[in-house]
């Protein structure tokens, strides 16, 4: 048996957890004002968007094996420092080159950090409750992406756009100042134990499956992050201010479905609820395309449809972290590497190639969001249908 997580240990992995998307959030009011004075078109600043989503992929690549070898906190530590470091150059980088290379490391550093979150969870859990604290880490960190907006604006407006970054690495180094107070002594792993690689984790029939539903859902809630402005203000005509309200929308959505999971744990096991939520995803896809076909000027109609697939990964994503990690008790950190780059590189790749193709319609939005919602489907059900056959025991267990 695991043991539960104290409440300080959960406070500071989802304050870590929640840097990736204040680092993403908290600056985008200021893209303007940053390109201005480094004298670029706008998009060459707001390509770092996309810079820091692959550069965090990497990180935890590079993140995962080390803290398997030389422990959470170590590295963890170290991620956030880098991160913090390149903060501060970032505030003082006087070209757009410059802007780059140290977002590019920024990221790195965020993700080596990040990918010590769900290892520490699988670590000390398992389970329903680890899937009750994936839901809770990532209920707290929902927070980071609802204020990083306003909250950058504030500071760009009373102190200028360097002081976002500044104040973000500082941030970085308080957390990992606590992370060495509260983070768990590694254990010594035992002499007969081979290091996890992540031949073994791709391999990992009884998890694959998994790790195809949260890429895939994910590239749902990516999708729409990365196209809604086009979809709601440029499509059906609406307001900044509206945006943001049904934006908001969204985020209260996820919150309702997260705790809802976290109830529905105490009866039922994280896979039958994962198959069960992609399900909801499903449904929410499919009145998306409905909309389109039966009304496409309708806003609605749509924002129905979007709402019910963005929701559902509040039930999704700490279900599938917890089915797959299940089957990783030793190579906990190189499996989150593999787990949370796979997502981050799929995610990325299928919103983007959305963005590019919705120019005058939604129907490349709705589309890929409603094949992506059946992909994560197939996977879960088709994994616990074989986990089901061969009942084949987990790590440790004789």
């Amino acid at each position: 048996m695991k043991n539960s997580i104290n409440p300080s240990l959960v406070v500071l992995l989802a304050a870590v957890f929640a840097m990736t998307p204040f680092a993403i959030d908290s600056y985008l009011p200021a893209i303007p004002s940053i390109a201005t004075e480094m004298n670029v078109d706008t998009a060459m600043i707001s390509i770092t968007v996309s810079i820091y989503v692959f550069g965090l992929a990497i990180g935890q690549l590079i993140g995962g094996p080390l803290s398997d070898k030389f422990g959470r906190m170590k590295v963890m530590v170290a991620g956030l420092v880098l991160f913090a470091l390149c903060s501060i150059m970032l505030a003082l980088s006087a070209s757009v080159h410059s802007f780059w290379f140290w977002r590019i490391l920024q990221s790195l550093g965020g993700g080596i950090a990040v990918v010590g979150v769900p290892a520490t969870i699988r670590d000390n859990t398992e389970g329903s409750e680890s899937a009750k604290l994936f839901a809770l880490i990532a209920l707290i960190s929902m927070i980071a992406p609802s204020i990083a907006p306003s909250v950058g604006t504030a500071i760009m407006n009373l102190f200028g756009w360097h002081w976002i970054f500044i104040i973000s690495g500082s941030l970085a180094l308080i957390v990992a100042f606590v992370a060495t107070r509260v983070l768990p002594k590694p254990k010594k792993a035992k002499s007969t134990s081979s290091p996890v690689r992540y031949k073994h984790v791709f391999t990992e029939s009884r998890a694959l499956g998994y790790m195809l539903s949260q890429s895939f859902s994910f590239s749902v809630l990516m999708t729409f992050i990365a196209n809604g402005a086009f979809a709601y203000m440029i499509h059906f005509g609406v307001t900044p201010e509206m945006f943001s309200a049904l934006f908001l929308v969204n985020v209260i959505g996820v919150a309702i479905v997260n705790r809802l999971n976290s109830f529905l744990l105490s009866h039922h096991s994280p896979e039958k609820l994962l198959v069960n939520f992609i399900g909801l995803q499903v449904f929410g896809t499919t009145i998306l395309v409905a909309s389109q076909l039966i009304a496409p000027d309708s806003l609605w109609f749509a924002v129905i449809g979007f709402v019910i697939s963005i929701s559902a990964n509040g039930g999704i994503m700490a279900n599938s972290n917890a089915s797959f990690l299940k089957h990783f008790g030793q190579g906990a950190g190189v499996a989150s590497a593999a787990l949370g780059a796979t997502q981050f590189f799929t995610a990325a790749s299928i919103s983007a190639l959305a963005a590019l193709l919705s120019k005058n319609s939604l129907w490349p939005i709705v589309t890929i969001m409603f094949c992506a919602s059946l992909i994560s489907l197939f996977g879960a059900i088709k994994t616990n249908n074989h986990n089901r056959i061969y009942q084949v025991p987990l790590e440790g267990e004789a």
